[in-house]
């Protein structure tokens, strides 16, 4: 599968344009996200001569700017700011089924493992009975 990076830019009037890198004649406009997605698909799919399965299979990653720096940035760090968040979540659920599997190793009961995990009971249950 083909990701392909698009530049969307927002336009004076409000809609939004959009480039293709890399794709000779790949440019489109919408009035929403979502249209400019499926036009600029469309227009990739068009300027390379792809199939309809091809065209479907590509990926679209939109690299989009709102023309402010300022806002920009805030919503940089936004994203950033989540993917942080995702990855500590995935790691402190590792940690909680491994400290849960352990915990229950030495004997301690389901009951306790939640308490000393702050989890409900259910959610240790469920970690022990995985393990």
């Amino acid at each position: 599968m083909t990701t392909y990076q698009v530049d969307v830019w927002r336009e004076p009037n409000g809609d939004w344009s959009a480039q293709a890198e890399g794709v000779d004649g790949a440019f489109t406009a919408g009035r929403s996200l979502t249209e400019v997605e499926r036009n600029i698909r469309e227009s990739i799919a068009v300027s390379l001569d792809l199939s309809r399965s091809a065209e479907a299979a590509m990926e679209i990653e939109l690299n989009v700017s709102t023309t402010r720096p300022d806002l920009d940035e805030l919503v940089q760090r936004a994203r950033s700011a989540r993917e942080e968040a995702r990855q500590s979540t995935a790691t402190a659920t590792e940690l909680t089924a491994e400290a849960a599997t352990e915990l229950r190793a030495k004997g301690l009961s389901v009951r306790d493992i939640a308490k000393v995990l702050d989890i409900s009971y259910q959610r240790a249950q469920q970690l022990v009975s995985a393990a």
